[in-house]
């Protein structure tokens, strides 16, 4: 018998006594395990990063020197959002374009300019 073929038995015996001492499935059972581990502790690592992240932003925001006119223009651009997603959906009978003109006359006339 050659070298190769002694290691050879010798390696397919050791695998035999290794699948006799562990029950069936076992290896896979512990594999899958070991993956789910792994990817749990993947999903938790990148939620943290992502919870990071927004404290930072959010941080920085509350940091800023005119977070009130933030917050206003914030305000005024969901109203404008949501006057479009209505007008979008049909809910308002008003022309955009009469609603629209009106409102620019209400604004120049209010800041003591003539409207053109």
């Amino acid at each position: 018998m050659s070298q190769t073929e002694h290691d050879r038995t010798a390696h397919q015996g050791e695998q035999q006594r290794q699948r006799q001492e562990r029950p069936a499935g076992a290896g896979s059972a512990a594999a899958s395990l070991e993956l789910l581990t792994l990817l749990a502790a993947g999903v938790a690592d990148l939620a943290l990063d992502q919870l990071r992240q927004t404290a930072d932003r959010a941080q920085d925001a509350l940091r800023r020197a005119d977070l009130r006119e933030l917050l206003t223009d914030g305000v005024v651009e969901l109203r404008k959002r949501g006057e479009l997603a209505t007008r979008r959906a049909g809910v308002g009978n008003e022309n955009y374009l009469e609603t629209m003109a009106r409102r620019a006359a209400e604004r120049t006339t209010s800041e003591g300019r003539p409207c053109a």
